[in-house]
């Protein structure tokens, strides 16, 4: 049940067939006109958007597609917008966010756009000692790609690293393993960042054991 502290806004979408978890790094190329004069907007504003994953239908819609939207998505805002031709826009955002689609509303310039709730930020909750070789490998993943040279702004994540914070690890491996997209959504949507930890230890044995 919505509880009435919870925040509403309207949002526009932008579906992709990924998933993005608050903290998260994205680079996106922008060439369809709707989402040029979206991102335009938005980035003017200093307006976030709303990235969703696509569970039916393409990133690039054809007439007559029908797409579907996961109903739990995550607020992009915009850290780096670069025009790199009248048609072409690179910018690179961070996930923020989290919220639950309420109502689908009627498309504006082909845009998809939707009523949501914002749903609220993890708690900081410190990940458990049974839990500690999942944050574990995931520094050690951190330190060997440092290690090779790759620059902290080239991380797919936002610093600072938390790896002592149920919800950060999880959103990481979240994004990190190679996952279908439904698993994918239903750990963004997951509310208790201790479950969702637990769940990625899970799915990282059922990998191992494959």
């Amino acid at each position: 049940m919505i509880e009435s502290s919870q925040e509403f806004k309207s949002l526009d979408l932008f579906p992709l067939a990924m998933t993005l978890f608050p903290d998260g790094i994205i680079a996106l190329n922008i060439f369809e006109p709707r989402y040029l004069s979206m991102v335009k907007r938005n980035h003017q504003r200093g307006e976030p958007f709303g990235v969703v994953t696509l569970l039916q239908g393409f990133e690039v819609k054809l007439p007559g597609d029908e797409i579907m939207p996961a109903q739990v998505g995550t607020l992009a805002k915009i850290l780096e917008f670069e025009e790199l031709q009248p048609a072409l826009f690179r910018i690179k955002c961070v996930g923020w966010r989290r919220f639950e689609i309420i109502k689908r509303l009627a498309p504006e310039a082909g845009v998809e756009r939707a009523d949501v709730v914002l749903l609220p930020d993890d708690p900081p909750i410190k990940v458990d000692p049974q839990l500690q070789g999942v944050a574990d490998t995931l520094g050690k993943f951190i330190a060997e790609n440092q290690a090779r040279g790759v620059k902290l702004k080239e991380f797919p994540f936002s610093q600072p690293f938390c790896l002592d914070e149920c919800g950060w690890v999880a959103n990481r491996w979240a994004e990190l393993l190679n996952l279908e997209r439904m698993v994918k959504v239903s750990l963004l949507g997951e509310l208790d960042p201790l479950n969702r930890l637990r769940r990625i230890q899970e799915l990282m044995h059922s990998q191992d054991n494959q």
